[in-house]
């Protein structure tokens, strides 16, 4: 009987290798390849051999065998451990390695095979990869299945290939969780997710072209199209917006309108009015004017297309949200009085911060009771601080189109209050109201630019018109603006500067470079040319690749205010992209620049880029905020609040609450204001330093010691914090994930304060209002309830806790010195002695101690006595507050009423909600993730029935009100009805109409 015999070495089969007959070669490379991980060592030594007999030319042996011997030199190499030869073999190998079984050898040779596929695409995008590599690829992306499905979708990104796209959408099939269970068909939730890395990756496509990118969005927009039965309408208005496709917008627009399909056209008209630039809304408008569907003179108001254009103009939703910053408003006065108080409002810059504070606090809700409340402190204000005071009007109104112009209109130039700096201020308050949305300000604005002979006057004209203007990339205003710049005045041509980058927002125009460029170095003047650098970046607004070169003309400026402009050129050009060029280009010039404005400008645009990877910012900046130099940590302290606004992350609250304790006033006052942009919208369940953070405001703002710089910082954090009366929050993306324009160029101006308090009044642009609205088709809001899947406690208004009135503080146990216990007692003694001991009771009547112990059964009825457990659901009136915590845990109740597309996150259940709802015992039915914007239409299944409606106050948002209606003589300042009636105390009901007054400011 034979007996078996171990391999013990690989000699002999190195040896066949050299036989002359070719079959007997095949043989023992077959044997070699089932005996390398043994023998890799002994058989590396004829690796050079081995790498001959790989080539196709080799005569060696047979050509069907060279992919053998190419696939053991890459066995060798592997376990050698040269991956990158191993990969090079393997690649050769082609059908044998294919062949190869599945094990640890094959899946790191494909994991190299892809990583040198993608390097060589970010290396050379328009490089085409060989076929090799490609068949490998194939097979990986065939073989993807399920959950790999994603996995195999980034792969194809990476490698820019939509040809793999599209074959992995078409052979996937849907999940069974899927809305839409008619029919089965490919998983959208794939092109979804292809649809947020184009939109708001946040790394990892800096190589991607833009010819790439557009190719991208189209294909996207075929596949979504391709569905019929349920089209996903949000996703389709997301790449309407990217690809600045307004022509295909309007003309579904205008086929809704001929189908009635209503609902669907209105909830785009929302979307759009929310989520796209002015210019592209317009063009949209004029594209349904072309097709014959939009408004017509003497149309009812009710008419669709009537409707469809006043959706589109804003007008609706800001009549929604009026309303509900006004009846929600939970703007706590008492800061606001402690605030002005405290501070002492003789000086400049106390009278401005608490301007701001109120400005802030009240953004958006009509409710003037401070300044009504204060008019003395308001007519102590003098020059600029009369400018910001008047200004402020136009935050407090924001959005209230018709009642807000009412309110500035008697300090424009020509009303009942002359004054230049109210004249000024009132300006750029009317800019303010109708923040980008031009319409209704944009006559009184160009005339007084135009003929205002006092640069102050022009300075709020031109601030003005660039904030209501915001990206119409209008000509005629950027000439009129341009014209103002020309006179070479600081005063007016800084607020040109700014303006005329903030109307051609995003247009990279060449044209307005040159001019901007051309005209900062000729000028004199540093606050124009700081505003001009400014007005560049703004040109270059989600520009990425295509703003490189300027960047690098503004980075190689000997002047450093252009090198200044160039830091901000990169936060805006790549806003929300994590651009790794462009975060180390600015960590770069941070710690390298010798002016110390570029350098804290370099590391605050850090929170512009990284924003939505927020997380890692912390880790990012930590050694700046650790720096020698106090302009280095101020600029951490904005990355942190900028990046980090509205989330509440812990790491960037333990990163800068040290950096309250900064020895440098202006970095204490950064650090203020970042908290409170991270902590704004944040109760003590969701951030337990929340309310630590708010007695350290009150503490610094109350504190007579503390440098004014900080204490302006702290006066302003407490308004921020508490924003559009604790209804609003700081959002650098819409809820679609893409770029909020509004918020970055906000912020962007706001931090422009340091130079000028006045701009500090642009961080309003950044506020959105934190509502749903739920409305069916005539846009009525029906009294139904939604339903919150977390604990109210976790997701309601910020509570602090007050002590009741009766509840006094009990005295403290005096001291007791020890002879006087001496005394007492000899003196106890002696009266006892005398027969007097009965006449004083030293005990109480009854002490603690000589209380008797309650019973067992008393103990156990007190232990069942607990407060109830808090339910894991709550309701939500429609027309309600809605946090972005809160947006993914609501759900739409069954009934009359249906929304048109689905709200909640189908990913999340009770148990991913533990944030929000530790204690939730059941878990909720998974539903799709609403995207769209802070309004929902609802599909009516009972229409023309009776129903319960939301009564809006119609005195917010009067009809047929003259465009130029002009307030009463002797009233200046005085607000309409419905600002009197929103602003009485809410505890004692409908206020009375005030008697008109005037605002001193003359005094």
């Amino acid at each position: 009987m034979p007996v078996a015999t171990a391999t013990t070495s690989a000699a002999g089969s190195l040896a066949l290798l050299q036989d002359e007959d070719q079959h007997v070669r095949v043989y023992a490379l077959q044997h070699l390849l089932s005996i390398v991980p043994q023998f890799w060592a002994e058989i590396s030594d004829q690796i050079g051999y081995l790498e001959t007999l790989s080539e196709p030319l080799n005569k060696e042996i047979p050509a069907d065998a060279a992919p053998y011997a190419a696939l053991l030199t890459a066995k060798v190499y592997y376990f050698i451990g040269e991956l990158d030869e191993a990969v090079s073999f393997a690649l050769k190998a082609g059908p044998a390695f294919e062949a190869e079984a599945d094990g640890e050898f094959k899946q790191t040779i494909i994991a190299g095979c892809l990583d040198r596929a993608i390097a060589l695409k970010l290396k050379e995008p328009s490089k085409q990869l060989d076929a090799e590599t490609m068949a490998v690829v194939d097979g990986v992306m065939k073989n993807s299945k399920g959950e790999n499905s994603k996995l195999a979708m980034g792969l194809a990104l990476a490698l820019q290939r939509l040809d793999l796209i599209e074959m992995l959408y078409e052979s996937s099939a849907s999940s069974p969780q899927a809305s839409s269970s008619a029919a089965k068909g490919p998983d959208e939730s794939l092109l979804r997710y292809v649809l947020n890395e184009a939109v708001g990756g946040a790394s990892g496509n800096e190589a991607w072209t833009p010819e790439f990118r557009q190719s991208l969005l189209q294909l996207l927009f075929t596949l979504f199209s391709k569905n019929t039965i349920s089209t996903d309408w949000s996703s389709i208005t997301t790449l309407w917006i990217q690809s600045n496709n307004a022509q295909s917008c309007g003309a579904q627009l205008v086929k809704m309108l001929n189908d009635e399909n209503l609902p669907e056209a209105y909830q785009i008209g929302f979307d759009l009015a929310e989520a796209g630039s002015q210019a592209f809304v317009l063009a949209v408008r004029n594209e349904i004017q072309t097709a014959g569907a939009g408004p017509e003179e003497g149309m009812d108001a009710t008419h669709p297309q009537r409707v469809l254009d006043d959706i589109l103009l804003g007008e609706r939703s800001a009549e929604f949200v009026v309303n509900f910053l006004s009846k929600d408003n939970k703007t706590d006065q008492a800061i606001l009085k402690v605030t002005k108080d405290s501070l002492e409002d003789r000086y400049s810059i106390y009278h401005s911060a608490i301007t701001f504070t109120n400005a802030f606090a009240n953004c958006g809700t009509t409710s003037d009771k401070f300044l009504r409340e204060n008019l003395d402190w308001l007519g102590r204000a003098n020059n600029w601080a009369k400018f910001s005071a008047t200004a402020a009007l136009g935050l407090i109104h924001r959005g209230s189109w018709v009642n807000g112009v009412k309110v500035v209109r008697p300090y424009l130039p020509g009303g009942s209050a002359p004054n230049k700096f109210s004249e000024g201020g009132a300006l750029f308050a009317l800019g303010l109201i109708y923040a980008g949305r031009k319409g209704k300000a944009e006559e009184d604005l160009r005339k007084s630019l135009a003929e205002g002979n006092d640069p102050v006057i022009q300075h709020g004209a031109a601030l003005g018109l660039g904030v209501s203007a915001l990206a119409t990339a209008d000509e005629d205003i950027y000439e009129e603006i341009r014209t103002a710049l020309f006179q070479d005045n600081a005063t007016a041509g800084e607020a040109s500067g700014y303006a005329m980058g903030l109307v051609m927002l995003g247009t990279a125009s060449e044209k307005a470079f040159d001019e901007m460029a051309s005209y900062a170095r000729e000028t004199q003047h540093e606050k124009i040319i700081r505003s001009l650098a400014m007005g560049i970046a703004f040109l270059y607004y989600g520009q990425r690749e295509a703003a490189d070169t300027v960047i690098d003309r503004l980075s190689q400026e000997k002047d450093s205010i252009m090198r200044y402009g160039g830091m901000f050129t990169i936060a805006l050009a790549y806003a929300g992209t994590g651009n790794n060029k462009a975060v180390r280009k600015l960590l770069h010039v941070a710690v390298s620049d010798v002016n110390d404005d570029v350098r804290r400008a370099a590391v605050t645009a850090l929170g512009f880029v990284m924003f939505r990877n927020h997380t890692q910012v912390p880790r990012v900046v930590q050694l700046l905020a650790e720096s020698y130099n106090p302009h280095v940590r101020h600029g951490a302290t904005f990355a942190l609040g900028i990046s980090c606004a509205g989330t509440g992350l812990e790491a960037a609250i333990d990163l800068l609450e040290p950096m309250t304790d900064d020895p440098v006033d202006f970095v204490r006052q950064g650090a203020y204001i970042s908290l409170a942009m991270i902590l704004i919208q944040q109760n003590e369940s969701q951030s337990p330093k929340v309310n630590q953070i708010r007695d350290l405001l009150a503490k610094v703002v109350s504190d007579k010691h503390e440098d004014p710089m900080a204490r302006f910082g702290a006066s302003l954090a407490q308004g921020i914090i508490d924003a559009g009366g604790r209804n609003m929050t700081i959002s650098l993306s819409t809820r679609a994930g893409t770029l909020n324009m509004g918020a970055i160029v906000g912020l962007t101006m706001f931090v422009q304060f340091w130079y000028w308090f006045p701009l500090a009044h642009c961080l309003g642009l950044a506020f959105s209002p934190t509502v749903v609205v739920a409305v069916d088709e005539e846009l009525r809001i029906p009294k139904v309830d939604l339903t919150c899947h977390g604990r109210q406690s976790a997701l309601g208004y910020p509570v602090r806790e007050k002590k009741e009135k009766g509840e006094v503080k009990g005295k403290q146990k005096a001291a007791v010195l020890s002879t006087t216990v001496r005394a007492k007692a000899r003196e106890k003694r002696k009266k006892e002695e005398e027969g007097d001991g009965m006449d004083v009771d030293e005990t109480p009547a009854a002490t603690p101690a000589a209380a008797p112990a309650p019973a067992p059964a008393a103990a156990s009825a007190a232990k069942k006595e607990r407060k109830p457990a808090e339910s894991a659901t709550f309701s939500v009136p429609n027309l309600s507050r809605m946090t972005p915590l809160q947006a993914p845990l609501l759900s739409f109740p069954e009934g009359r009423y249906t929304p048109v597309r689905p709200i909640g996150d189908a990913s999340l259940t009770s148990a991913s909600a533990d944030k929000a709802a530790p204690a939730a015992p059941a878990r909720r039915q998974p539903v799709q993730r609403y995207v769209g914007g802070s309004i929902v239409l609802l599909r009516d299944s009972k229409k023309g029935e009776s129903g319960e409606f939301v009564e809006l106050d119609k005195a917010l948002w009067p009809e047929d009100v003259p465009a130029h209606a002009e307030a009463p003589a002797g009233t200046a300042g005085a607000v309409d009805a419905a600002g009197d009636a929103v602003m009485g105390d809410e505890e004692e009901g409908e206020a009375e109409m005030p008697e008109p007054f005037e605002y001193p400011f003359d005094d």
